[in-house]
C-alpha cells in the first residue's frame, strides 16, 4: 500500500512541476510582449493539384509552424516538414484563409494593395534533404494583423520574383 501511495505522490509532484514549467514559459513570453503561435499535424493535401491526374507528392506529409510576433514589431515564422519527396525544392507562403476555404485563398500581404515580394509577404521556400525533411525561416519587419492569416501552404516549386510558386499541394491550418 505504501508503494502505491508513494507512486501517486510522485505522479502528483511530476504533474505539478510540468504545470509550473508551462506557466513559467507562458509568463515569460507574455512578459516580453511577444506572442507565440504553434501548429503541427498532417498536411491537408489537395486532390489533382496539377489538373492532369498526376498524384500529389505530399500525400502523407506532416508539418509544423512556429510563429512569433515580437514586441519590437517583427514576425518570425519557422516551418518544418517531413514525409515529402527527397531532394526537392518547394515554395511555401502564409495564406489568408483556412486550408478548406478555397484552398486557403491568396497570400497574406502586409500591405494588401502592394505587389508580392518577400518584404510584403511571408515566403518560406525550402529544399528537402535525402530523408524528405525540410525547414524554412522568414523574418519580416511587421506583425500579421489579428485574424487575417489562417494557413501555411506548400506549392509545387520555389517562388519566382512575382510571388508565383505553382499549384497548391498541401496546407496546414495555423491561426496567425
Amino acid at each position: 500500500m505504501q508503494n502505491i501511495n508513494h507512486r501517486r505522490s510522485l505522479l502528483v509532484i511530476a504533474g505539478a512541476l510540468a504545470a509550473v514549467t508551462v506557466l513559467v514559459s507562458t509568463s515569460v513570453a507574455g512578459a516580453t510582449g511577444a506572442s507565440v503561435v504553434r501548429a503541427t499535424g498532417d498536411l491537408i493535401t489537395y486532390a489533382n493539384p496539377y489538373t492532369n491526374g498526376t498524384p500529389n507528392p505530399l500525400d502523407g506529409a506532416q508539418a509544423s509552424v512556429h510563429a512569433v510576433a515580437t514586441a519590437s514589431g517583427k514576425t518570425i515564422v519557422t516551418l518544418h516538414v517531413s514525409g515529402l519527396p527527397a531532394n526537392r525544392s518547394f515554395g511555401s507562403h502564409v495564406h489568408v484563409r483556412a486550408c478548406e476555404d478555397n484552398k486557403a485563398g491568396g497570400h497574406y500581404r502586409n500591405v494588401p494593395a502592394d505587389p508580392a515580394s518577400p518584404e510584403n509577404e511571408i515566403w518560406l521556400d525550402f529544399t528537402t534533404n535525402a530523408a524528405g525533411q525540410g525547414e524554412a525561416h522568414a523574418t519580416v519587419d511587421w506583425v500579421i494583423r489579428s485574424g487575417d492569416a489562417k494557413a501555411v501552404v506548400i506549392h509545387d516549386h520555389t517562388t519566382d520574383s512575382a510571388g508565383v510558386a505553382g499549384p497548391k499541394l498541401g496546407c496546414l491550418n495555423v491561426d496567425l
